[in-house]
């Protein structure tokens, strides 16, 4: 099957996808009056309804009575400006709750008032202000978070975080400088989330914090080399050491395939860093770049004069110009195209393109095998995957006959009409078999084999009942060997290839040679990697080698051979089995249960008395053995117990490593450790511990909560606690997990951080939930347990007196609400929010949102999106809009807004895309502003305009009818 593309359509999809709008979307930001919500985190939020997508933007949310606004500057004149939409210089300040401007704008940023104080950046530097709009805390710092109950703040500065009162006063320990992020919460005493810089350590000792402003992204290739991004967000690539050597200007750098380049687009347009880190196309400009199957790249000529093909190491291979580009075909990773009315191929691994001639077409693909046919139908020649063009008359003779093919172990079998061998080739080209293997294959029955090693046979010829005595062929059995030649013995009846495919060293083709077995009127004989006798006498039975011996039977005595054929004796037994190097399981009798013994049949003596229920394969001179149900342990090729036999699994992890589970675990839970070959437990036993990665010799192990670093030798274990880890290179990059704890007013804590997820305090005596594995605990401020909860799903929405959580019942939602003490006071069907105003809402299956009573009675028309109820009225979306409804459901205020705000003190924020206002409970404005020639305007309840006194030259004000605001 060929698969047709067409480089130009592929190149102008690609550019279609990756150059959208981005124009438009900067001029939406500046034009629109809906702005980007600030989320919570979503453990926390307790919205029943969506979330909207913006958040209002001229005019943004009444906090601590001011709304924070953007307007023209109060430091700027608008007077005399021409109307030019990148001219109008606008600043941040405030509005009061009536929509009069409280603080001038005058700042660059603004956060929202919280308790008492505003953040905001001034010259570059942020500080606080009162609701005065006079300076509380000088700016001084580079970064800083708003104030919070307990009366701290989290601010940067000089790149290290600290903690500072209202005053702006450092308080409290310096944070570590591994610290990367704090937040503090409302509540007292007050939640503090912590999130950690990436730990990189070096294999030979050294370490840093966060990579030098460095994001590593994904490696590139297997040098050392990988994609990374700033602080700034845009890419390059780093080495090892962590130094640029591609810079990092590039929007966005993707690697498609393992070991394959990065492409991305940047100032010189589209480029590639190879996977040695070598940066093409920089001086070509590139318009495009586009992966074609997955060996070739296609890169569009600025000029529009064609695209250059470039393999996976950045060289171009060819030039195609847009009517070549248009008769391309792909077929697996091969490109082919007519330029100057030849057919041309582009082969992964060739320099150029090959020519095939003229007037030829593929006729039939195997594998990357390509059958090309002229325009007479006549086969005209082979292509294989790495280049190699077999032409008719060009010493190929049996092309112009291949009629069907047949792909058997990435060889290809050509066949006639009659469907008659002609030969066999290698991706390569080479023939392999043959002539006499050719005619001998072509009268028998062939079974083919894969290359497990480099002198392993092709295949083996069987004679068919009343076939043809051909010329060269012989009678009876046959290999194929290697190097294409024909091994028969008309005494031979069956041959057997003596390879235990469980056997580790038989199946990846080594250490020892292969050997056959010849069956023949008589008995068995062992034949080498050749076809040739081994000087052993005939057997009834010779068995499959593992681990370079296998077992014989023959005169009536089992003994056991090495890969030359001499032979060893085994104890009086039953039934004995190779489990490692001259090393056999034994059985004594066929009674049930008989235990198993260990002998080493090559020095002759027994190595462990039966006993044993069983004994696995011996690798790296350890197996799992076990004396019963739960009693299974590791034990080395003298029998003796490395890992005691109390165990219930044991799996190898290396040469040094076991994984081996106990046996009074938990259902479902699966406690394990990890021991090394001296039979030292290197971790605890955790549930559902395993192997994570195993990259650069180490050996990531963990369960999800916690996690070791073990080295590969088994030597140490070192306890990341609840980090995450990962490997490139010869860098261990080490991400501590988040943690929570308590602050009081002074900056110290109050409850020390651990992984646990916890609450904000709430209410009086102060309560949160902390999260511990599969359970909830309610506590107090000194971090004492009061209640427990079965479950991790609980929540404690802000301002409600009851705990709430989701579940499954019977295939239903089911919301069920409990008081602090876990006691179960209300369940309620659907995705229910918490209570607020004495209703909740409730997210039904196929019947929108609904009001929900205190009773758990649903109640109230449905809506797509319906939130809290605030001072009686509640947002919610119909008819493409968002209003608000009142305790009937019933709509007050028309939904006809983009996005709203809550109702504070009888005022909320309501937003379209062209005009944000401040609304009273009857949905009448106050104040709105909107954006007239590129300038935002306030604007009074009657429509006068109070900002800016002056607007630029030659803008013409709206008409009264233009102005939507009710009077």
């Amino acid at each position: 099957m060929t698969s047709r593309i067409q480089l130009t359509i592929r190149i102008a999809a690609a550019l279609a996808a990756t150059s959208a709008a981005l124009p438009s979307q900067a001029q939406s930001h500046r034009e629109s009056c809906l702005g980007n919500p600030k989320f919570t985190p979503a453990f926390f939020l307790d919205y029943a309804a969506s979330r909207p997508g913006y958040a209002n933007g001229c005019i943004r949310d009444i906090a601590g009575g001011r709304a924070a606004v953007l307007l023209p500057s109060a430091l700027e004149t608008t007077d005399g400006l021409p109307v030019d939409r990148s001219t109008a210089p606008h600043a941040w300040g405030f509005l009061d709750e009536k929509g009069r401007v409280a603080i001038r704008p005058i700042f660059e940023a603004v956060s929202d008032f919280r308790h008492g104080l505003a953040a905001v950046r001034w010259q570059g530097k942020w500080g606080f202000i009162d609701k005065n709009g006079r300076m509380a805390v000088r700016p001084r710092f580079d970064t800083l978070e708003d104030m919070t109950e307990v009366g701290l703040a989290v601010a940067l500065l000089d790149g290290r975080l600290l903690l500072i009162d209202r005053q702006g006063n450092p308080v409290g320990s310096p944070f570590e400088e591994v610290v990367y992020s704090v937040h503090i919460s409302d509540g007292v005493p007050a939640r503090a989330t912590i999130d950690y810089l990436p730990e990189h350590r070096s294999v030979t000792g050294e370490h840093h914090y966060g990579g030098k402003g460095i994001i590593e992204e994904r490696p590139l290739g297997k040098n050392g080399l990988y994609v990374a991004s700033n602080r700034h967000g845009t890419y390059g690539v780093i080495d090892d050491d962590w130094n640029w050597i591609v810079q990092p200007v590039y929007r966005r750098l993707d690697v498609r395939h393992a070991d394959g380049p990065a492409v991305g687009y940047g100032p010189e347009g589209w480029v590639m860093v190879t996977a040695q880190g070598k940066l093409i196309g920089a001086d070509h400009r590139y318009t495009s770049m586009n992966l074609v199957g997955s060996a070739f790249w296609s890169a569009t000529l600025r000029d529009g004069s064609g695209h250059a093909v470039l393999n996976g190491d950045g060289v171009e291979v060819a030039t195609l110009t847009p009517q070549d580009a248009e008769t391309s075909q792909l077929y697996t990773d091969t490109i082919l195209y007519v330029a100057g009315g030849n057919t041309m191929a582009l082969v992964p691994g060739q320099a150029a393109p090959i020519a095939l001639g003229q007037d030829v077409r593929v006729s039939l693909v195997e594998d990357g095998f390509l059958l090309l046919v002229d325009s007479n139908e006549s086969n005209a020649g082979l292509l294989t995957p790495t280049g190699a063009w077999l032409q008719a008359g060009s010493g190929a003779d049996w092309v112009p006959q291949v009629h069907s093919v047949s792909m058997r172990h990435d060889r290809l079998w050509l066949f006639d009409a009659q469907n008659k061998l002609l030969t066999v080739v290698d991706k390569d080209g080479k023939t392999l078999f043959s002539p006499p293997a050719v005619k001998a294959a072509q009268t028998m029955r062939v079974k083919s084999f894969p290359a497990i090693a480099p002198d392993a046979p092709l295949a083996i010829v069987k004679s068919m009942p009343d076939s043809c005595q051909c010329e060269g062929s012989g009678n009876g059995v046959g290999l194929i060997l290697g190097d294409g030649s024909l091994v028969m013995n008309p005494s031979w009846i069956e041959l057997i290839v003596l390879r235990d495919e469980e056997d580790d060293n038989a199946t990846h083709g080594g250490p020892f040679p292969l050997r056959y077995a010849a069956s023949t009127a008589t008995g068995m004989v062992l034949l080498d990697e050749r076809g040739n006798p081994l000087d052993l006498q005939e057997q009834q039975h010779i068995g499959m080698f593992r681990h370079g011996y296998a077992p014989i039977y023959g005169n009536g005595v089992a003994r056991m051979i090495d890969i030359n054929g001499n032979a060893y004796d085994l104890p009086e037994s039953f039934d004995a089995q190779v489990v490692g190097p001259g090393v056999a399981r034994y059985l004594k009798t066929s009674a049930h249960g008989e235990p198993w013994g260990l002998y080493d049949f090559v020095a002759g003596k027994e190595l462990a008395a039966p006993q044993f229920r069983s004994i696995a394969d011996f690798r790296d001179g350890q197996a799992v053995a076990s004396l019963g149900t739960d009693r299974l342990g590791v034990i080395d090729l003298q029998g003796k117990w490395v890992v005691p036999p109390t165990h219930r699994s044991a799996r190898r992890v290396n040469a040094n490593l076991w994984l081996i589970s106990r046996v009074d675990d938990v259902p479902d839970e699966r406690f394990a450790a990890f021991f090394n070959s001296d039979g030292r437990a290197l971790t605890s036993f955790e549930p559902r511990l395993d192997v994570t990665r195993s990259r650069s010799g180490a050996i990531d192990a963990g369960n999800g909560r916690q996690g070791w670093i073990i080295s590969s030798d088994g030597s140490s274990a070192i306890d990341m606690q609840d980090a995450s880890f990962f490997h490139k290179g010869n860098w261990m990059t080490v991400i501590r997990g988040r943690r929570q704890g308590f602050l009081d007013g002074q900056g110290n804590w109050q409850i020390a951080p651990s992984p646990a997820s916890v609450t904000p305090f709430q209410g009086s005596p102060a309560r949160a939930l902390r999260l511990d594995g599969k359970t909830t605990h309610v506590m107090d401020a000194s971090g004492n347990t009061l209640a427990t909860l079965a479950g991790d799903q609980w929540r404690w929405p802000p301002g409600s007196a009851w705990l709430l959580r989701h579940t499954w019942t019977d295939g239903w939602k089911t919301t069920n609400y409990a008081d602090l003490n876990g006691k179960t006071v209300l369940s309620v069907e659907g995705h229910a929010s918490g209570f607020s105003g004495g209703r909740a809402v409730t997210d039904l299956p196929d019947d929108g949102q609904r009001a929900v009573d205190l009773k758990g009675k649903v109640n109230g028309p449905a809506f797509r999106e319906l939130g809290a109820q605030r001072e009686g009225l509640a947002p919610a979306y119909a008819d493409g809009g968002y209003g608000f409804v009142g305790h009937n459901g019933q709509f007050v205020i028309p939904a006809q807004y983009q996005v709203v705000s809550g109702f504070t003190n009888r005022r909320a924020v309501v937003s379209t895309a062209n005009e944000s206002r401040i609304i009273d409970p009857t949905g009448r404005a106050l104040a709105y502003v909107q954006i007239q020639c590129g300038v935002r305007t306030l604007h009074g309840a009657s429509g006068q305009r109070l900002w800016p006194v002056r607007m630029p030259q030659g803008c013409k004000p709206p008409s009264p009818s233009a102005s939507r605001v009710e009077k």
